[in-house]
C-alpha cells in the first residue's frame, strides 16, 4: 500500500481535550511520514456527518479521519457512505470499541503507521431507523444510562461518568417490560443488545461469533429485570460467559422491531438515539475503513 499524502481529521473537540497528547502525536507523526494534514472540528451533534461528507465530495484527501470516541466515528461513518474516499480513526473516546475490535491501541505510532499505510478494508455496517451504525445498540439499561449522563461529567471523568449514571439507575431498579418483533417472532426481554461486532462497552466480549468485516447482526436478551440480575449479567460480560447464561436469548437476526415501552431510550455506539419505537436491521452497505496491518490475518 503506497503512503496516503493527505490527510483530513475530523476531530470531536470534547472527546479529543481528554487525550490531547495522542492526537497531537498522531498528527505529527503523519506530518513527519510526509501527509498533509487538514483538521476540522466538530460544533454540534451530527456535524461531523455534514464535515465528513463535505471532505469527500472535494475528492482532496486520500482518507477522513474522526477523531474521538464511537459516537463520533458513527457519524464520520454516515457521511462516508456511497463516497469512495476511505474511513480512519484516532481513538480518543471513553470506551473506543471500534478500536479494541481492530486490535488498534492508542499509541502516536501505530495510529499514524495504520493511517498512513494500513488497508482499506469492506465492513458490514448495520443499520437503526435509516440510520448506520457500526458496533452496536443497546435497548433498556444502557440506553437509560447514556442518556442519563451529563456532558460536563463526562468530559470530566470519562468512563466513571458512566459508572455513575449506572450506579443511580441500578439503585432505582433496571428492567423494562420490552417488547419485539425478531425476524416476525414476537419476544420480550428487560434488556436488549444488538451487535455488529464481538466487543461491548470496552474490551468486553459479548458475541464471540461476531465479524464486523461480515454482514450480520446477532441479538441478545436478557430476560429477568432486578438489581441482583443486572449484576449477573455485568460479571458474566467481564468474564466473558455471556452465552452460559441460561437466561440470556442469543440469536442472529436480519431485522429487530423494539415496539415497546414507547418512549424507552437507545443508545447508538455509545451516543443518545432517541426513544422506542425503533427498527434495526442488518445493513446492504459496506464501509471501507483503514486497518491495522495485520488485522485479520
Amino acid at each position: 500500500m503506497a503512503l496516503r499524502r493527505s490527510v483530513h481529521i475530523i476531530l470531536n473537540p470534547a472527546a479529543g481535550a481528554r487525550r490531547r497528547g495522542l492526537l497531537d502525536a498522531v498528527v505529527e507523526r503523519l506530518k513527519r511520514g510526509g501527509a498533509d494534514v487538514t483538521l476540522d472540528l466538530t460544533e454540534r451533534a451530527g456535524h461531523a456527518t455534514q464535515l465528513a461528507r463535505r471532505a469527500a465530495e472535494r475528492g482532496e484527501a486520500d482518507v477522513i479521519v474522526a477523531a474521538g470516541g464511537d459516537g463520533t466515528i458513527n457519524e464520520v461513518a454516515r457521511g462516508l457512505l456511497g463516497q469512495g474516499v476511505p474511513l480512519g480513526i484516532i481513538p480518543l473516546g471513553t470506551a473506543n470499541v471500534l478500536a479494541i475490535e481492530l486490535g488498534l491501541r492508542p499509541r502516536a505510532a501505530e495510529v499514524a503507521d495504520m493511517l498512513l499505510s494500513g488497508p482499506a478494508h469492506l465492513v458490514g455496517t448495520g443499520v437503526v431507523d435509516g440510520e448506520i451504525f457500526l458496533m452496536m445498540v443497546g435497548i433498556g439499561f444502557d440506553g437509560v444510562v447514556v442518556h442519563a449522563i451529563n456532558p460536563r461529567l463526562k468530559r470530566l471523568w470519562g468512563k466513571g461518568a458512566f459508572v455513575w449514571a449506572g450506579v443511580k439507575e441500578w439503585l432505582r431498579g433496571p428492567g423494562r417490560d420490552i417488547r419485539l418483533v425478531a425476524d416476525g417472532r414476537e419476544k420480550r426481554a428487560q434488556w436488549a443488545i444488538v451487535v455488529n461486532g464481538r466487543y461491548f462497552a470496552g474490551p468486553y466480549v459479548l458475541s464471540r461469533e461476531g465479524d464486523i468485516s461480515q454482514p450480520g447482526l446477532t441479538l441478545f436478551l436478557f430476560r429477568k429485570g432486578g438489581r441482583f440480575a443486572l449484576v449477573r449479567y455485568l460479571i458474566a460480560l467481564g468474564l466473558g460467559r455471556m452465552a452460559k447464561l441460561p437466561d440470556v436469548e442469543i440469536m442472529p437476526a436480519r431485522q429487530v422491531r423494539f415496539l415497546e415501552p414507547e418512549g424507552l431510550e437507545v443508545e447508538v455506539d455509545g451516543d443518545a438515539r432517541g426513544n422506542l419505537p425503533q427498527t434495526i436491521e442488518q445493513g446492504t452497505r459496506f464501509l471501507r475503513l483503514v486497518v491495522p496491518q495485520n488485522w485479520k490475518s
